[in-house]
């Protein structure tokens, strides 16, 4: 932001030139970027636009960094009234404003503001305009308020703050049209609105030449409004861009004394009355202040009363160990601002450097990174891509992929769009959403992603670290891929002690009859399964999807590591394929064969088939099976009895073939 040396050095004489200025500000609270004849460019931090972006408030801050005198601009003595005796004020959305003063003056002519005011506001990167609107600019950059006046004989029947009509158009002063919404807030008389709030004024009631009543407004406008509006109708100005980041309503008041000074001082104009209607509920804001705390907080070791008056300098108030900031500092809540301010004063130059000591401990997420570092490789060496999609997802998501009643879900406070609005339950809605975009340009999508999920339990939020994977082919299945995927990246996790049962969940996107839940002592660790061929705007595509909670994972890990001896005896293998209905799940077929043989090791499903030449609705499943006993060698005969019971138990509960 642009500032007048020659502006602020009426504030403080006693500055020995630009070059100070720019020195001084960087080593005590703000970044200087540039600065040249007159011209100095301060960065302005988002937080301290209330004050800091005035020539007043920077007046302020030097004067406390050099402890000197800083001479305060005039302001008239006046007393507000209720209402304007020509002309009514209203304020019909007090959210949106809480505060709106108008002044009312009588001009001899408006003509052109003085060379001295002039040179400040080009200075300040503005442009001389008229004797009226320069007064406005100027006491803005004197005092942070942004001013506009009206000709009051061009307003019809007092002026009202309300929202907009939804298609209301508006002329600005620039000639440029625009239409409004509900949304936005107004300036309006009884024929329509006279300037967009808080962003630029309107053509109709503009000063020119022949002005010679004026209405001087000073207002309090709800930031997040401001800036909305603003961004919306593409139109960012030095007024919006102060209102977006929230200035203190005192500063209306102090602006339209200082308007009501200058008006007279300079144009010798006759000031009428002035109306403020004030809604605002200010509480005062009062911090304790402990100097030990601060010290132990700092590293430094002032004593109580260098820090107190460093608070004094900037007119903070002090009563005992209670104080109390000016009004203007809208950025001081809470003790460690207070110790920032002094810290400000002191001098960053003044700050002993001392190496931190701390005490160096395990954080307790070695294991779980590890875990993550090692999945990621896994997964990249099977010829998956690791994506990052945004933590946030929309409603539409959602609905489109479950049962809105069936989240639990979290909302986020401030959301950018509707799009963003929520906290994603679970990472299978965007890695779908990746599969259904990329099968545009390519054959075969392979992805992964490692992120949390978010879901609100009983109130609070619940965060758990999620591993996704997922695949799409526009030939071929590829659940039975992803499965083997899932299993061999267990597999090479750690963890061999877990099954498979039909997936329950209501996951509506998923095909139930080829979806499986993932298990492990009594955990359910995750699913796997095939997305529903009408669900993606491809149409018809083959996409499958599996989720792993890394965290519970990592808990059977850990618990699951013991070491064993080899076995003594070897394995026998056989394979089994059955002829099955279409419609039979595969999970309790292989829960019946591993549970009906004490010398089964592991069962595998290798194949799935189907085929016309099968018959009608019929596929065909093959089995490995996996014998050992820990006692002898298995010979062909016992392993044989062992399958022959198994298909028996088969036979007896499923209606198959044994090919």
């Amino acid at each position: 932001m642009k500032f007048s040396y020659s502006l602020l050095k009426k504030f403080l004489p006693s500055l020995k030139g630009i070059g100070t200025v720019a020195e001084l500000l960087p080593l005590h609270a703000l970044e200087v970027e540039s600065f040249t004849g007159d011209m100095i460019d301060i960065k302005i931090t988002a937080n301290r636009y209330s004050d800091a972006s005035s020539h007043w408030g920077i007046g302020k801050m030097l004067s406390a960094i050099l402890d000197a005198k800083f001479d305060e601009p005039s302001l008239a003595s006046m007393k507000p009234k209720k209402q304007l005796n020509r002309f009514d004020l209203k304020i019909s959305d007090k959210e949106k404003c809480s505060r709106y003063s108008g002044l009312y003056a009588e001009i001899k002519n408006v003509g052109e503001s003085p060379k001295w005011m002039q040179d400040i506001l080009i200075s300040c990167g503005l442009r001389p305009i008229n004797g009226i609107v320069d007064l406005m600019n100027y006491v803005m950059l004197e005092v942070g308020q942004p001013l506009h006046a009206f000709d009051a004989d061009l307003v019809s029947a007092g002026i009202d703050v309300r929202r907009g009509i939804s298609g209301e158009k508006i002329q600005t002063i620039d000639g440029a049209e625009y239409s409004l919404s509900g949304e936005d807030l107004v300036i309006a008389d009884s024929r329509g609105p006279l300037a967009i709030a808080g962003i630029k004024g309107g053509k109709r009631a503009e000063i020119n030449k022949q002005t010679k009543r004026i209405i001087v407004e000073a207002a309090s406008f709800e930031p997040v409004g401001i800036y909305k509006t603003s961004r919306r109708i593409n139109l960012i100005t030095d007024a919006s861009g102060r209102f977006a980041h929230g200035l203190s309503g005192t500063l209306v008041e102090r602006a339209i004394q200082r308007t009501a000074q200058l008006l007279k001082e300079v144009y010798g104009a006759t000031i009428g009355d002035w109306v403020d209607l004030n809604y605002q509920k200010s509480a005062k804001v009062l911090i304790k202040f402990d100097i030990k705390k601060f010290n132990h907080l700092t590293g430094m070791a002032l004593s109580e009363k260098q820090a107190l008056d460093y608070l004094k300098r900037l007119d903070f108030a002090i009563k005992g160990k209670m104080v109390t900031p000016p009004s203007d500092r809208t950025d001081i809540t809470r003790f460690e601002d207070l110790a920032e301010e002094i810290v400000n004063l002191h001098g960053y130059n003044n700050l002993t450097a001392i190496a931190p000591m701390i005490g160096l401990r395990a954080s307790g997420q070695e294991d779980l990174i590890a875990l993550k570092d090692q999945a990621r490789r896994v997964l990249t060496g099977f010829g998956l891509s690791e994506v990052y999609n945004y933590s946030f997802v929309s409603e539409k998501d959602l609905i489109r992929y479950g049962e809105l009643t069936a989240w639990k879900t979290v909302h986020v406070a401030n959301p950018v769009s509707s799009d963003l609005a929520l906290m994603r339950p679970w990472l299978g809605i965007n890695l779908v959403k990746n599969l259904e975009h990329n099968l545009k340009f390519h054959d075969q999508v392979r992805i992964f992603e490692i992120g949390k999920t978010f879901n609100d339990i009983q109130g609070k939020v619940s965060e758990e670290l999620v591993l996704g994977m997922a695949i799409a082919y526009k030939k071929g299945s590829p659940t039975l891929e992803l499965k083997g995927l899932a299993e061999q990246l267990l597999e090479r996790l750690g963890l061999t002690d877990y099954f498979t049962r039909d997936l329950d969940t209501d996951i509506r996107f998923l095909n139930h009859g080829e979806s499986l839940i993932i298990e492990s002592d009594h955990q359910i660790l995750g699913y796997v399964g095939s997305v529903k061929a009408d669900l993606p705007a491809s149409g018809g595509l083959k996409m499958a999807v599996a989720e792993i909670y890394l965290e519970k994972l990592l808990k059977l890990i850990v618990g699951e590591k013991e070491f064993l001896p080899l076995p003594k005896y070897p394995n026998v293998m056989r394979d089994i394929s059955l002829l099955v209905k279409s419609t039979e799940r595969v999970g309790p077929i292989q829960d019946l064969i591993e549970n009906a043989s004490h010398l089964l090791e592991d069962v595998d499903l290798v194949d799935w088939y189907e085929d016309e030449s099968l018959g009608m609705e019929k596929k065909s499943l093959s089995f490995r099976l996996v014998f050992r006993s820990d006692k002898k060698t298995l010979t062909d005969e016992e392993v044989g009895q062992e399958m022959a019971k198994i298909i028996s138990e088969l036979k007896a509960k499923f209606e198959l073939e044994v090919r």
